[in-house]
């Protein structure tokens, strides 16, 4: 089938990784897929995928962005539309009284309104909790998908000192509020713990201030970007998120497929998959301190725990999988149509 896929976003976050992810896996599987989006953006993107630049820095309402997404819209001749995210799935709204083509659209985070996805042929979620926003005939809920890599555990040593039988927990993600690594620092703060946050952001300077101030023998590294996440999860003794939201956990997900044991705050996915002993409070850097320590204490029962979550994430949480399931929300929306 043609598909017209619409990203307004110009990072490169887990919005972005998804997005190109799924282009390529469409494309692999025979299907004509163009993305409609920033220059910037676009130029990332292989041959396998039609590009399609319109100006994504203007405002959603700005007219010269609405033509020239409707000029694309029309030129390209889809069988569907999949708008990613609300700025996107804003800008397909404005059009469908005049682009007549079946169009679906994905949330991808926690937003205060969903208006900018009434009005599609179906909604497309990350996550359980992100469905509930919708009535249930009008959402599908399909989890982001990653490829498992076959990465060797990393020499830990070559990156910091770690001191001998004291357990390595790790953390991943962008030095921002919203990831809870200050809540992290404080709940480690006296356990006989290395901590290892890999990640760049604006809040370097200030975890870098709270992490020397760490009492022993807990010690932490700020790492910074790093390549091999899935070799570091490898290495470490756990995974730990303690982030204060999420719309689909990335992070978790490449834990579960490196084969690491997690702890997480109560924010999707990890709420949706890990059982209630491996949740806490988001927010409650006590709980999570607590939590951790009794972990660490017991490695038996936390691998044992992390059985079912692995089994999940082989069957429900990779590319192929994610893949499958956004072309069965198309067909099923162009079967109602016809």
């Amino acid at each position: 089938m043609k598909i017209g896929q619409v990203i307004a976003s110009r990072g490169e976050g887990g919005l972005e990784k998804h997005v190109r992810e799924l282009c390529v896996a469409l494309a692999g599987q025979g299907h004509q897929v163009d993305l409609i989006g920033d220059a910037r953006f676009i130029s990332t993107l292989p041959s396998a995928v039609g590009k399609r630049a319109a100006p994504m820095h203007l405002s959603r309402r700005h007219p010269w962005l609405l033509y020239r997404l409707y000029r694309e819209l029309l030129a390209g001749d889809y069988d569907i539309i999949h708008a990613q995210a609300s700025k996107a799935a804003a800008l397909v709204n404005s059009l469908r009284p005049v682009v007549k083509t079946p169009a679906v659209a994905t949330l991808h985070n926690i937003k205060r309104s969903v208006m900018a996805f009434q009005g599609f042929d179906q909604i497309i979620t990350v996550s359980r909790q992100l469905a509930q926003s919708f009535p249930p005939d009008d959402v599908s809920v399909v989890y982001n998908g990653i490829e498992s890599s076959s990465s060797a555990p990393v020499d830990l040593a070559t990156l910091c000192p770690v001191p001998g039988g004291q357990p390595v927990v790790l953390a991943v993600g962008r030095l921002v509020t919203a990831k809870g690594f200050d809540i992290l620092l404080e709940a480690i703060a006296g356990l006989p713990v290395t901590l290892l946050i890999a990640g760049e952001g604006p809040e370097r300077a200030r975890l870098e201030t709270m992490s020397r101030r760490l009492p022993a023998p807990t010690r932490c590294w700020l790492l910074g970007q790093q390549s091999n996440i899935a070799g570091l999860m490898q290495a470490a003794d756990a995974v730990v998120i303690s982030s204060r939201r999420e719309g689909f956990s990335y992070v978790f997900n490449e834990a579960l497929a490196s084969g690491a044991c997690v702890l997480a705050s109560d924010v999707p996915v990890a709420n949706e998959v890990l059982p209630p002993e491996l949740i806490v409070p988001v927010g409650d850097a006590r709980a999570l301190g607590d939590r951790l320590a009794h972990l660490l204490a017991h490695p038996g029962l936390w691998s044992e725990r992390m059985a079912e979550p692995r089994r999940v994430a082989q069957q429900e949480m990779t590319l192929a999988a994610m893949t499958r399931k956004t072309l069965r929300v198309y067909d099923q929306v162009l079967s109602r149509r016809r």
